[in-house]
C-alpha cells in the first residue's frame, strides 16, 4: 500500500498589476510507502499537537493543526526528529507564475491538474504492493473533484499494475493528519524559493527525492 498526501503553497492568481498574488506556486507530495509508517505519521501529528501546542495548562484555545506558516521552527524540528526514520519520501515542484502561458492563466482548475500531473509523473510506482491512496486537501466543488480525479487516474493507470486499486480522497487537513505534514514540508520549499530561507528546508532535505523549479 502506498499513500500520497498532496498540498500546495501560494495561489493561482495572476493579476500582478492590481493585486498581490504569490510569485510562485509550490506543489508537494509526501509518499508514504507502507501502512505502518502511515499510521505512525498520523500518531505523531496527534502527539505533537497534544504535547507542544495543546498542553494541559493551555486549554483555552485548542490548536487542531500543524501548519507550515504558523508552527515554529523549534516544533517543526521536534516533529521531524520523531518521524525521520519512517518510510516516506518528499517530491516537490515550484513554478514561477510569471512564466505560465497566458492561455492557461484563466483556467486555474486545468492548470492545477496539470501541476499535479507533473509531480505525480516523477513518482516511482514500480514497487507498488497493494493499493494506492491519493489524498488532497479539500478545496473543490463536486464537478472540479470529478475532473481532477479523472485527470489523475488517466495519467497514472498506465504506470501501475492492473490489479492495483486507486482511491482518491479530497478531505480537510484537520481530519487527515498526514495532510498537515505535507503542508509543513510544502512551506519549506515555498520559503526556499519565495524568501531564500533554508532553515526548515535544511532540516528535512534528507527525505527529498525531487525538488524541481520551473522558472522558464
Amino acid at each position: 500500500m502506498i499513500y500520497l498526501y498532496l498540498d500546495e503553497s501560494g495561489d493561482l492568481g495572476f493579476d500582478f498589476e492590481n493585486k498581490r498574488p504569490s510569485p510562485f506556486f509550490t506543489i508537494t507530495v509526501v509518499v508514504v510507502k507502507n501502512i505502518a509508517s502511515n499510521q505512525k505519521l498520523k500518531k505523531e501529528v496527534e502527539i505533537v499537537l497534544k504535547r507542544k501546542l495543546n498542553p494541559k495548562k493551555k486549554q483555552k484555545r485548542i490548536i487542531t493543526e500543524l501548519k507550515g506558516a504558523k508552527t515554529t521552527l523549534e516544533i517543526k524540528k521536534y516533529f521531524f526528529e520523531r518521524i525521520k526514520d519512517e518510510d516516506f519520501d518528499i517530491y516537490s515542484i515550484t513554478f514561477a507564475k510569471q512564466k505560465v502561458n497566458e492561455n492557461l492563466r484563466h483556467k486555474p482548475d486545468r492548470l492545477y491538474n496539470y501541476f499535479v500531473k507533473q509531480l505525480i509523473d516523477r513518482i516511482d510506482f514500480t514497487l507498488i504492493d497493494g493499493g494506492l491512496t491519493i489524498v488532497l486537501d479539500k478545496s473543490k466543488n463536486k464537478e472540479q473533484i470529478k475532473d481532477c480525479n479523472d485527470y489523475i487516474v488517466k495519467n497514472i493507470e498506465g504506470r501501475i499494475p492492473l490489479e492495483v486499486e486507486v482511491n482518491i480522497i479530497h478531505e480537510d487537513s484537520a481530519s487527515i493528519k498526514q495532510l498537515q505534514i505535507a503542508d509543513m514540508f510544502c512551506y519549506g520549499f515555498y520559503e526556499k524559493y519565495n524568501k531564500s530561507e533554508y532553515h526548515w528546508y535544511d532540516v528535512f532535505k534528507e527525505k527529498i527525492r525531487v525538488d524541481e523549479s520551473w522558472f522558464g
